[in-house]
């Protein structure tokens, strides 16, 4: 049973970090303004529930797939913006614009991808931690001294 739990949980974290993306690029396009503060709040926020959301071993494919959801989708988002009947060079350049506008908001998303996972992880462990500065507990009985040779 635990492996359809984690099924299911890796298939709403999926949902979520394009889902969330993909809705807020077409909701922010059908009002004009493709990759403005709605889609980019999206973006974040999908890439932040997701983090949040992932397990461990799901971690790892949310900062790569950042790219691949928020350009298509930015890019989309303005192409939807468009009124009908745009010329082509203009419809190009906007794409263009569109590009420049997802790479921040990736290199955002991704940013925030990295930070909460660190929460995550930090916040995860719990009574793990120990106080005092690192290195401050005794060396184990018969281990020697870094830096020291076997004589």
């Amino acid at each position: 049973m635990a492996g359809l739990d984690e099924r299911w949980r890796a298939g709403l974290t999926a949902l979520i970090a394009v889902g969330i993306p993909v809705a807020a690029g077409i909701v922010a396009g059908a009002n004009g303004n493709g990759d403005g503060p709605l889609f980019q709040g999206g973006a974040v926020l999908g890439a932040c529930a997701a983090t949040m959301l992932a397990t461990r071993r799901g971690l790892w494919w949310l900062v790569p797939a950042q790219p691949m959801v928020v350009v298509p989708s930015a890019v989309g988002g303005v192409l939807l913006a468009e009124p009908s009947g745009t010329n082509h060079t203009k419809l190009g350049t906007d794409s263009v614009t569109a590009l420049h506008h997802a790479f921040i908001i990736t290199l955002v998303a991704l940013g925030a991808v990295l930070v909460v996972a660190l929460a995550k992880a930090v916040f995860s462990r719990g009574g793990d931690l120990q106080p005092g500065p690192a290195g401050s507990e005794p060396a184990p009985e018969g281990a020697r001294p870094v830096g020291a040779h076997r004589g």
